[in-house]
């Protein structure tokens, strides 16, 4: 029987560390992501596109026919420039918009912290 402290080697062969899940949904699209990085990589893919498709852009090259095992197939072209370069821009404006959050989110914490050492502190005033 093992305890909380000890494990087993049949507990450690089976552990799963708790890892964040990333769900990112724009557009119709819908993805699970393991970091963060893939995850904003992802949401900037799906707002890039969906912006290309409104525009009537093209987001790849055209596709080129490639023969295999006698089966003529289609293969999708490489991204453009013009569309790399959108989805690296959307990823900067993603991460300042997610730090600008972080920013005004700290700020509240310190507000409301000092709003209830403010109460307190008005709990003590004599009348």
């Amino acid at each position: 029987m093992s305890t909380s402290k000890q494990k087993t080697g049949i507990d450690a062969a089976f552990s799963r560390p708790l890892r964040p899940v990333y769900i990112v949904t724009r557009h119709g699209y819908r993805k699970r992501c393991l970091s963060r990085s893939a995850a904003l990589n992802n949401l900037a893919h799906y707002m890039t596109t969906h912006a290309f498709h409104l525009v009537g852009a093209r987001t790849h090259h055209p596709d080129t026919p490639v023969e295999r095992y006698g089966v003529t197939v289609y293969q999708q072209g490489r991204e453009r420039l013009v569309y790399t370069s959108a989805h690296r821009r959307c990823i900067r404006r993603i991460r300042r918009l997610l730090a600008r959050k972080r920013e005004i989110q700290q700020w509240q914490e310190k507000h409301d912290a000092l709003t209830d050492q403010y109460r307190e502190f008005m709990k003590t005033k004599p009348f």
